[in-house]
């Protein structure tokens, strides 16, 4: 059992850190991507690394939030946010593959819903907490 700390438990208090940085990491990629464009195209490939390493804390997210009971009020973020980041590695890889533009612009507009989604997940994360 994970002892608590200022009335917040070890498992609780991982999971509202991991689930702050997810925001973090997605604002840096939104970033990225801008640079890549107007700066630097060679940053196109640490914009894709990035999306990839993504991956890691948002499955932290859902396999804590099925894992132990304190955090599974979560669960229903956490898996909301893994469809999102889901979506987004689908609309850019489909896109290119298809040459279809359409789904690599909804690439950027998901980044946005991921970003404010996040940003809200883990600040529910936080008060529950």
């Amino acid at each position: 059992m994970a002892t608590a700390v200022n009335g917040m438990s070890a498992r609780r208090r991982l999971f509202a850190v991991i689930s702050t940085i997810v925001p973090v990491l997605i604002f840096a990629q939104v970033l990225l991507a801008g640079l890549s464009i107007y700066y630097d195209g060679s940053l196109i490939s640490l914009h894709k690394g990035l999306g990839m390493l993504i991956a890691i804390p948002i499955m932290s997210l859902v396999v804590l939030a099925l894992r132990y009971d304190e955090v599974r009020p979560n669960l229903a973020r956490a898996v909301a946010l893994l469809a999102l980041y889901c979506l987004q590695v689908a609309l850019m890889s489909i896109g290119r593959e298809t040459g279809n533009g359409l789904l690599q612009a909804l690439h950027v507009a998901n980044a946005f819903v991921m970003g404010a989604f996040s940003d809200f997940a883990a600040r529910q994360a936080r008060s529950l907490s």
